[in-house]
């Protein structure tokens, strides 16, 4: 097994949560899945009760390995090309996400919101991966033109995290003006580890001596993993946020789906901390944290085996002298990928709105644990009732521009991030999304005869209209 492979596996260990789904985080007609974004979202959304039956997401993407632009066959995938390498994109960086979406419900009840959200993901990030090894990874460490050169490894991190997670959301109006809305919210989750895996180098001077030796001079940094196990850790985690709205007219007395007025708005503004945690796991892991500047030697490295966890542990403390002296088992915990993320939505007229999101991952320089990606969007979207559609326009840590699509048909929604392949575009990953939901929009109270369907009684007996949304 290779030093390089163990960071393979913690960069690809995953299949591949759609990124924030961004086609419809600004939707104000679909708060189980706005809540995942900013929970205060849901305190005055247009939807009753939204129920989602179930969804899944798939978030990958890297600046490293890509299909060139029209070489992807759908109809034909085992003849698609093989991938070619940008290696001046160095240090190299790769992030996944995936989200299988359980059973989740929001309502409103009065200017209340009450959530319930269940959910398995899975999150793998990678950063700092040079030239160099770029090339032991695709060649493997065999490779000639590197052999007996010193290389020096700084600041590569390498983290996985599986977990299931059960959470609990609560969001109020606290501030009704002559117009302006003000919300919080939070959500409060409890985590169930499944797997965890992470490598963070500070420094790795070393030299491939020749096609069975490799020795290693200076090794600082830390590694840990566990033995993949449904329930293997627990932890809490966590997201806040809070939204201000300029509303179009007077909502001093305004109640979400009790009377004739509604809380439409000229422009909104929510700001929310994501994913504040971790996982701490339960044995059997493998922990170690090292920092050791004596010289030690892997011989026959290309013969080395392994069959499970503990037999990488022992491979890497068997053949690298300096990290068996630092083993530490005392404690395992993995970060949850926190984020700080800022929206904008502007009511452009007519059904007509212009969302923008600014989400910022929390660097990991000290511990293990996944960083969440950056990125700035900006989402145009037409929403009515039954009906949604936008076109996400992203870029991606700042610096890979992405284009996507989202269609909501009433409850169902199906939507990507990036749609690199259509457009012919070299395709550095991919992203797809898909929710299966049962959505109120009306209050039951409105849910009258005919003759009387846009109405309801109030506390006088007399019938006044239901929101027109």
């Amino acid at each position: 097994m290779k030093m390089t492979g163990f960071i393979v596996v913690l960069l690809a260990w995953h299949a591949g949560w759609a990124q924030d789904n961004l086609g419809i985080a600004g939707s104000t007609r679909a708060p189980v899945n706005t809540v995942l974004i900013n929970p205060s979202s849901i305190a005055d959304s247009r939807a009753f009760i939204d129920l989602n039956l179930s969804g899944f997401g798939v978030f990958v993407r890297n600046d490293f390995a890509f299909l060139p632009g029209g070489s992807l066959n759908f109809a034909r995938l085992t003849d698609t090309a093989e991938p070619s390498y940008n290696r001046s994109n160095a240090p190299n960086h790769a992030y996944t996400d995936v989200l299988v979406h359980g059973p989740s419900v929001t309502l409103n009840v009065r200017q209340h919101a009450f959530g319930l959200y269940t959910g398995v993901r899975t999150v793998a990030d990678g950063r700092g991966v040079p030239e160099s090894l770029g090339y032991y990874i695709t060649e493997g460490l065999q490779y000639r033109e590197q052999m007996g050169v010193n290389h020096v490894v700084s600041d590569l991190r390498a983290n996985g995290l599986g977990w299931a997670e059960a959470g609990l959301s609560y969001a109020t109006i606290v501030r009704r003006g002559a117009g302006s809305l003000t919300q919080v919210g939070a959500t409060l989750k409890r985590l169930f580890g499944i797997a965890g895996a992470g490598i963070r180098l500070d420094e790795w001077n070393y030299m491939v001596l020749d096609s069975s030796r490799m020795e290693t001079y200076t090794l600082r940094g830390e590694y840990g993993f566990n033995d993949p196990a449904w329930n293997s850790g627990r932890g809490f985690g966590a997201d806040i946020g809070v939204t201000f709205k300029k509303t179009a007219r007077s909502v001093g007395n305004y109640t979400p789906f009790s009377t004739c007025t509604d809380s439409s708005y000229r422009y909104r503004i929510g700001f929310s901390l994501l994913d504040i945690g971790a996982v701490a796991f339960r044995g059997p892991f493998y922990r170690n944290e090292f920092n050791e500047t004596e010289q030690s030697e892997w011989e026959n490295y290309q013969g080395s085996t392994i069959e499970d966890a503990s037999g990488l542990d022992s491979l890497l403390t068997s053949n690298f002298d300096l990290v068996r002296q630092n083993a530490d088992e005392s404690k395992f915990r993995m970060a949850l990928p926190t984020g700080m993320s800022v929206q904008f939505d502007y009511h452009l007229g007519r059904n007509f709105y212009l969302h923008s999101v600014l989400m910022a991952g929390l660097p990991r320089k000290n511990r293990l644990g996944v960083q969440r990606a950056t990125y700035l969007a900006v989402v145009p979207r037409y929403e009515i009732r039954r009906f949604e559609v936008s076109l996400p326009l992203s870029l991606y840590e700042f610096s890979h521009p992405q284009i996507g699509a989202m269609v909501r048909l009433n409850s169902i929604i199906i939507g990507s991030d990036n749609l690199a392949w259509f457009f012919g575009q070299d395709i550095y990953g991919a992203d797809i999304y898909v929710n299966v939901k049962y959505t109120v929009f009306r209050h039951w109270k409105c849910r009258k005869p005919r003759a009387a369907r846009n109405t309801v009684r109030g506390k006088s007996g007399k019938m006044v209209p239901c929101p027109s949304w």
